[in-house]
């Protein structure tokens, strides 16, 4: 409670005060003490109020190829590491942005707080550096280029921010549009450094080639049990209407013009995640309303046919566009943390228990016009 991490501060602070320079010169021992106290005291996963996140970005963005590179840590007190009755095994949530976004919003609308999950709110370079982009120094093929961001690395460096910090929760990614692309990357790769849980995307779908593009090594665009990508729980929602990213797949205008840059279908897409997961493939359909398109939703579930523990689903919104990701569907919106929760509660191996449950809006389209 609040008065027992007051307490536990105020104790701190006395012991600190208690070391002072003079004693610390005149014991070896204690100087030695006090230098591994101030380290477990930095490596603390700290809480913060509601819409007041924490600050990752000095740790994190210096020395990288970005000008607007900025992480929030959102820490509700329940997920902190130290307090009375804390528990920094909650789950991670990475929130990643559309293109042309911001992460400003997210300690507001993720609903972090309420859900007992930490967030995660980077902020990416007018977008996020999946495809082809025209402010790129290097072709998307020079693996080695080191001018241009390397997305992998800076997800996992978050990652081993927040390892060091003491919390230990299960990692997932949710993004629209770009961001969306991105979460399928960070699965496709995952693995030690990008031990992806799960992920939750809205209105992408994987890429069919090329196999990999952009700086770095974490830079692969399909998942593979022969690189030992992780199995991945996923929640998908994409519009069958959308002008941007077709739901058939295909080529973009997000890709400006490089018809190296291929979607797959979208029902390909899931066809390859349940694969890699290890499911049989096939899936139950269920109809829905929806308040966009032509007002009804297709719930495709392959969950029946997986391993214990991973859900595989998507949603079609039909006649839905690159909004769809915000579509209602049986009068409540898609429900990210509700999803995460469903993953780390266990099960899996059957169908979905419930339909989509209301949640604080998490995902906008307003940014999303160029994605790429």
């Amino acid at each position: 409670d609040n008065q027992g991490n007051t307490a536990h501060k105020t104790l701190k602070r006395k012991m600190m005060t208690k070391m002072s320079s003079n004693h610390l010169r005149k014991n070896p021992a204690a100087l030695l003490l006090s230098a591994s106290f101030c380290w477990s005291l930095a490596a603390a996963l700290d809480g913060n109020a509601f819409e007041n996140p924490q600050s990752l970005t000095d740790v994190i963005c210096g020395g990288r190829p970005r000008s607007a590179c900025e992480v929030e840590l959102d820490v509700p007190e329940a997920c902190a590491t130290g307090g009375l009755g804390a528990d920094p095994a909650c789950p991670i949530v990475f929130f990643l942005h559309g293109s042309g976004g911001t992460n400003n919003w997210f300690a507001r609308t993720s609903g972090v707080h309420d859900a007992n999950m930490i967030g995660v709110y980077p902020q990416g370079e007018g977008g996020w550096n999946t495809g082809p982009k025209t402010s790129n120094n290097c072709h998307w093929s020079e693996y080695e280029c080191t001018t241009d961001p390397d997305e992998g690395d800076l997800i996992a460096s978050i990652i081993d921010e927040i390892r060091a910090l003491g919390g230990t929760g299960n990692v997932y990614a949710y993004g629209n549009s770009n961001g969306a692309a991105l979460a399928h990357r960070l699965a496709s790769n995952g693995g030690t450094q990008l031990p992806i849980k799960g992920i939750i995307v809205s209105v992408t779908q994987l890429l069919s080639s090329p196999e990999r593009s952009g700086p770095g090594t974490l830079n692969y665009n399909q998942p593979s049990s022969s690189r030992g990508t992780l199995p991945v729980s996923i929640l998908s929602i994409m519009g069958d209407a959308d002008g941007l990213i077709p739901y058939e797949g295909g080529s973009s205008s997000v890709f400006s013009g490089d018809d190296s840059f291929q979607l797959m279908p979208t029902m390909d897409s899931m066809a390859l995640w349940a694969s890699h997961n290890g499911c049989t493939g096939s899936y139950q359909t269920s109809e829905h309303s929806s308040d966009m398109g032509d007002g009804t939703a297709t719930k495709f579930d392959y969950t029946s046919g997986c391993p214990e523990g991973i859900y595989v689903e998507h949603y079609a919104i039909h006649g839905g566009g690159h909004g769809a990701g915000g579509a209602q569907v049986d009068g409540a919106k898609i429900d990210v943390l509700g999803f995460v929760a469903k993953v780390e509660g266990g099960g899996g191996g059957g169908p979905s228990p419930s339909p989509p449950t209301p949640s604080p809006p998490t995902s906008g389209c307003e940014n999303d016009a160029s994605w790429s």
